[in-house]
């Protein structure tokens, strides 16, 4: 089991390097094809200058974002050169408002987006990361600075608490799992009360061998205020090279008001991580 087709965003090339380059890894490792999306976002809103000088700075600042499209297209054309691989190059300008409508519109045939890791002075990144899983609906490799793609075998830590977007991530993550070593099954303080609580994790695990996939499962106390601080420093621990995680089991807004999982990853992961919902 492989993707197909894997797509990639960049919006501002300082930033987007370490996803470009683990993209390439994984389309050629894959045999799959890379779809390379350059978009440039307009700012500009209107009713914020003098009367008359509405359409002026919407012009400029539009000019202003294509030109940069086309400076960002010729940067990623020159880095794609001599790689052997099937891609394709699709540039965009667009407003604001409209990057998701245009990414959900482009990325939904995708069976992975490969994306920098939000959070790391690049505003655009936690727009396109949520674009991606609620508007597209795509599973999304997230790419801290520094990091590469998984390497073919290695340590995978999944988190798992036997919800649907934990499931959701474990399968959109089958291929990479199946390259792997071992799969570390990590489920944080779970309910007595649960349905498996006398085997808890077992499910997964005989979900993942039947997949061609060995693992262990780990049943970890709860001795950190955030689950996401918890799985970042088993994942150190036993040198996992990549975290699988459900997204935002809990609404956007708690996520940002009080923080969860996900964000806590988002903001502080030290290595790639695949999230789904």
């Amino acid at each position: 089991m492989t993707y197909k087709i894997i797509a990639t965003v960049v919006t501002q090339i300082d930033h987007a390097t370490d996803a470009l380059d683990a993209a390439i890894v994984l389309a050629s490792r894959m045999d799959a094809h890379l779809d390379i999306f350059v978009v440039t976002i307009c700012h500009s809103e209107t009713n914020t200058y003098y009367m008359g000088t509405d359409a002026l700075g919407i012009e400029r600042q539009t000019r202003d974002a294509m030109d940069e499209r086309d400076r960002l297209e010729q940067r990623v054309t020159s880095r794609m050169q001599g790689e052997i691989l099937r891609w394709g190059l699709h540039a965009a300008t667009v407003q604001g408002p409209a990057l998701t409508a245009y990414l959900a519109r482009k990325l939904r045939f995708s069976d992975l987006v490969v994306l920098p890791r939000p959070y790391q002075d690049n505003p655009d990144a936690a727009a396109l990361v949520e674009a991606c899983l609620f508007a597209a609906e795509r599973p999304v490799l997230m790419i801290p600075k520094g990091c590469k793609a998984p390497d073919t075998g290695g340590h995978i830590l999944m988190g798992w608490n036997d919800g649907a977007e934990a499931l959701a991530a474990a399968r959109a993550a089958l291929p990479l799992l199946q390259q792997a070593d071992i799969a570390d099954i990590c489920i944080i303080d779970p309910p007595g009360h649960a349905a498996d609580r006398s085997d808890p994790g077992g499910a997964m695990a005989q979900y993942l061998m039947r997949h061609g996939t060995r693992s262990e499962v780990a049943v970890l106390a709860r001795t950190e205020p955030q689950v996401g601080d918890i799985l970042l420093r088993r994942a150190r621990e036993v040198g996992a090279e990549l975290i699988v995680s459900g997204a935002y089991g809990h609404s956007r807004l708690r996520e940002a008001v009080f923080g969860g999982a996900t964000r806590c990853l988002l903001e502080q992961a030290d290595r790639p991580i695949l999230m789904s919902r």
